[in-house]
């Protein structure tokens, strides 16, 4: 009976693996989308504000409501609303894709209230928000008309997400951004660009600020601000101040020098030194040799002013034989400021003495007290006096 169940399992092996050949082929056949459709690439929006934005007369107890174009990530959107002026908030809820928030106390009467989203709010999905989102709203008859516009750049290039702070200088003439919040608050978009709305009339110091961990606060030791160039100053007739524009600069960040030494020597016949001293302190000092085309550079310089020098380094030891090598005619001054290069500096080396006559009453010794350029035995490599000084004339900037 063994043998009769063995072979009539071998007859029925080939029909049932091309069964199960055909359940698969079927099942892929039938694969599509995946459940639940496209997969949501992007970023949610704000559909709508409670109150309007714009809206005035509204009342003391108001909720303020914020409705998105899907499910959101709710932490990420309870972090990132701003209001000002600050309120306290009582209590937060839900309802579908609406966030709102009660203040816990009765708004003040006849006041202009900013609320600012940050970027960085994300869906149900991880998808993030892109630009910040602002609307006003008003206690009184009016929205108030200020508005300051403007960019935040760093090294020249905008600088998206960062927070930008404005202060109102008669109540706050010296910012402590450590114990002091900004009275209005926005955000740079992803092109630096920043807008402050329903401000009321006043001079305003504007700063933008690293936030490195993100959390909207100012945390000494590791933040850093910069002000704009010049308060702005909104009035009842001219509200609207734009082209504002704040470098972000970190105070720590090293500059550099770059600039030509204009001389007289063969290139390549000799090291032309530079050397960088600061003024504040004497120990700290840079060096840097000028190229075949007489070009120098010097980088990771700590912010300061500096004294340049330079001298022909004829024994490449990079210290001047003030007895045998020729030195700058003059020193030049520069203020090196974080983050940035100070260029078209020109220095001036002294060009060698011409070898004088030798006499009878010269000391026998004197061809080893000679420099390279005066000595017999180096005619062959002595440096054309007669060539132009290399390099070009350029403005110093900063």
């Amino acid at each position: 009976m063994s043998g009769i169940g063995c072979r009539r399992c071998a007859a029925f092996t080939p029909g049932l693996l091309a069964l199960l050949v055909c359940v698969l082929a079927c099942s892929c056949a039938r694969r599509g989308l995946p459940p639940g459709g496209p997969v949501d690439a992007e970023p949610p929006r704000v559909v709508s504000t409670a109150p309007d934005s714009g809206a005035a007369g509204v009342g003391a107890a108001s909720w303020v409501c914020i409705t998105f174009s899907e499910q959101m990530d709710k932490r990420s959107v309870r972090d990132a609303v701003t209001m000002r002026p600050a309120v306290k908030v009582g209590e937060t809820s839900w309802k579908e894709n609406s966030f709102c928030l009660a203040p816990a106390e009765s708004l003040a009467p006849a006041t202009t209230y900013g609320v600012t989203l940050m970027s960085g709010c994300k869906d149900s999905h991880g998808n993030a928000t892109r630009e910040p989102y602002a609307f006003t709203f008003s206690t009184g008859d009016s929205v108030a008309a200020g508005r300051i516009a403007g960019v935040v750049t760093a090294k020249s290039l905008p600088a998206p997400g960062m927070p930008v702070w404005a202060f109102d200088s008669a109540r706050t003439p010296m910012p402590d951004f450590v114990r002091d919040a900004g009275h209005y608050v926005s955000q740079a978009g992803s092109k630096g660009e920043f807008e402050l709305l329903g401000l009321p009339a006043g001079t305003y110091l504007l700063f933008a600020f690293k936030d490195k961990d993100g959390n909207r606060v100012y945390d000494e030791g590791t933040d850093f601000a910069s002000p704009a160039q010049s308060p702005a100053r909104v009035t009842a007739d001219e509200p609207a101040v734009s082209d504002v524009e704040i470098a972000l600069v970190d105070p720590k960040e090293p500059g550099g020098v770059r600039g030509v030494v204009h001389h007289c020597f063969v290139p390549e016949s000799v090291a032309v030194a530079v050397v960088a001293v600061s003024l504040a302190d004497s120990a700290v000092s840079f060096s840097g040799g000028a190229g075949r085309d007489s070009v120098f550079s010097m980088g990771d310089m700590p912010a300061g002013r500096y004294k340049l020098t330079c001298f022909a380094d004829l024994n490449r030891n990079g210290v001047r034989d003030a007895q045998a090598e020729a030195e700058c005619l003059e020193p030049h001054f520069v203020e090196v400021t974080p983050g940035e290069v100070v260029t078209g500096v020109e220095l001036r080396l002294a060009c060698p003495t011409p070898r004088p006559q030798r006499t009878e009453e010269a000391p026998a010794d004197a061809e080893t007290r000679s420099p390279m350029w005066e000595r017999p035995d180096a005619e062959a490599q002595a440096p054309d006096t007669t060539r132009a000084p290399v390099g070009a004339d350029s403005a110093v900037t900063h």
